[in-house]
């Protein structure tokens, strides 16, 4: 690039000594190109950097192509002004008219839109902005399960207490923001959530003919803290069961984890767990002599 034109982006100046931006970009957009940097970036990148929002404002009015233009990793100016925690240009970028939703929905060389590089800086004004342009993105998922999912906690906990009815989204496949947080062991959020609205911790995770339910993610990964977690604010959650008829420690024993079932027995609470059959049949006991293991 042009050392003027990386100056007048970096300073946010359409003008530079007897250099003009405006009768730079027309005469570039008549020829079909445009100055890039090294990594490909153009001045709308440069700029969005830097943060000149005016800058950014003038310059998509002359060529708004740059707009949805990337550079070499597939990033456009706002996954750039996103990642820097340009709240202003990030306002500007998505004032543009009829692109502003195509826009936050493009995706980098690892598959990043502009909100995950938002939720990794930590700039939560910029996630929020972008969270109401996006709504839900692929696979249904809410920002709020992309920031669960990914463990931003903190930005996870922002969205939360700025939308508490996100956490009842579901996406493609049936699992809501807490389902996800559970698995993830994100104490924190879970603890948040379930402060809010206990009736979270009852809600299916899944399909119509193929469920199971907070509790049992928690079993699954045989995360015993999660399960003291969950208990403290719902303790009748052990006789929940999935749509196969299994408790708590049917799933643990599925997944290897012995250590689980013998952490719990013996608490008064659970006991009658192990005697209790599935639909198929099978008690957790069953279970664990077929793993070669014996309750001690």
């Amino acid at each position: 690039m042009d050392l003027s034109m990386y100056f007048v982006a970096m300073k946010g100046k359409m003008v530079y000594g007897r250099f003009s931006l405006v009768d730079h970009l027309k005469r570039e957009e008549l020829e079909n190109g445009y100055q890039v940097t090294s990594k490909g970036n153009t001045i709308l990148h440069v700029a969005a950097l830097f943060g000149q929002r005016g800058f950014v404002g003038e310059v998509l009015k002359i060529t708004p192509a740059l707009l949805c233009y990337k550079n070499k990793k597939n990033e456009t100016a706002l996954h750039i002004a996103a990642n820097a925690g340009k709240s202003e240009v990030v306002s500007e970028l998505l004032s543009v008219e009829g692109k502003e939703t195509i826009l936050v929905r493009m995706t980098d060389d690892i598959g990043d839109t502009a909100l995950h590089k938002a939720m990794r800086g930590g700039h939560i004004d910029i996630v929020r902005m972008l969270e109401q342009t996006y709504v839900s993105g692929p696979s249904n998922r809410t920002p709020l399960h992309a920031a669960v999912i990914q463990e931003h906690t903190e930005c996870a906990r922002s969205l939360w207490e700025w939308n508490k009815t996100l956490c009842k989204e579901l996406d493609k496949w049936g699992w809501n923001s807490l389902h996800y947080a559970v698995k993830q062991g994100l104490k924190e959020i879970v603890s948040d959530m379930l402060g809010w609205k206990k009736s979270l911790a009852y809600l299916p995770a899944g399909s119509e003919n193929d469920w199971t339910t907070a509790f049992h993610n928690a079993a699954s990964e045989g995360d015993a803290l999660m399960i003291c977690e969950l208990l403290n604010h719902c303790p009748d959650c052990w006789d929940m069961l999935n749509c196969n008829g299994q408790n708590a420690f049917h799933v643990a024993l599925l997944n290897g984890h012995e250590m689980f079932v013998y952490a719990f027995l013996g608490s008064g609470i659970c006991d009658s767990l192990v005697d209790e059959a599935d639909n198929e049949g099978n008690t957790p006991l069953h279970l664990l002599a077929s793993s070669g293991n014996r309750v001690p």
